[in-house]
């Protein structure tokens, strides 16, 4: 526990968390303010719940929400010289399932950080119900085609509003989102330990790019990636009850994958040269 609470003080404390904000600053700009003023145009008020909904399903944001975090754990597994004591004192095995444990941790509060903003700036006109609002509904009709066409980070697909409860695809989301986040975060310490911290974050960006170029591709090949994974949208059809990927296999493929990249941190960690640990950057 101790060894999570100080990599989780020193996630907080990093000025990379400046990244979020600017995720944010943007994010409201593109999508919540859009949202709410839709919303308020129509007269009708939206579920606390959808923003985040928005957030975890909009093929743009995604991406945004996946870099900012991989950004935020660039500095994660600290391997400086006092690091490495810890390291020494805990045992290898350890102190790497103690930094597994903190990314776990990191993703659920980055996607918690995520929520509580969204309720902020909507919760004036909002609320709270396990069912859609009229004005995400409304908005996937003809009449506002022109809106989504230019605003298409601040709406719901019909995917997620015609196949799942707002309770089904806020906890589904989460989940998987933490499960993307971690296993990104995962392979990213586990290049980071073999090689160094650039190769990780590449890597990681790589596996990224290649999720959103064949999903938007909409190939069939977006399924090997963790990025079509990571949501729940599209595992429906929009607008017949047809499932395109079952979600029971999205969150076992995550499960999968994360545990497989546990198991292999751990061989790296073993093998790795402490005595070169403190020298890397």
């Amino acid at each position: 526990m101790g060894i999570i609470k100080s990599e989780y003080i020193k996630w907080l404390k990093s000025d990379k968390q400046l990244m979020t904000a600017f995720s944010m600053i943007f994010l409201y700009m593109y999508s919540l303010e859009i949202i709410n003023k839709y919303s308020a145009e129509m007269g009708e008020p939206i579920n606390i719940f959808e923003p985040l909904a928005i957030f975890m399903s909009n093929l743009y944001i995604i991406p945004i929400l996946v870099l900012t975090f991989a950004v935020l754990m660039i500095d994660f597994p600290d391997i400086s010289a006092n690091a490495t004591f810890m390291l020494i004192r805990s045992g290898r095995t350890k102190w790497y399932s103690a930094q597994v444990a903190f990314v776990y941790v990191a993703a659920v509060s980055f996607i918690g950080i995520f929520f509580i903003y969204t309720a902020i700036f909507t919760q004036k006109n909002a609320f709270v119900a396990n069912l859609w609002s009229n004005a995400e509904r409304l908005i996937n009709t003809l009449e506002f085609q022109e809106i989504r066409s230019k605003n298409p980070l601040s709406y719901l697909d019909l995917s997620i509003i015609n196949n799942y409860t707002v309770a089904q695809a806020t906890v589904y989301g989460v989940i998987l989102m933490t499960l993307h986040l971690a296993l990104s975060s995962q392979l990213q310490m586990v290049l980071s330990l073999k090689f160094n911290k650039m190769i990780g974050l590449l890597a990681n960006a790589s596996l990224l790019a290649l999720g959103m170029i064949t999903w938007w591709a909409d190939s069939p090949a977006k399924w090997l990636f963790p990025l079509a994974h990571s949501t729940v949208v599209y595992h429906y059809d929009e607008l017949f009850n047809r499932v395109n990927f079952p979600i029971l296999g999205s969150f076992l493929y995550l499960a999968a994958a994360n545990t497989a990249i546990y198991f292999l941190g751990r061989r790296v960690i073993k093998r790795k040269n402490l005595s070169l640990m403190s020298k890397e950057d």
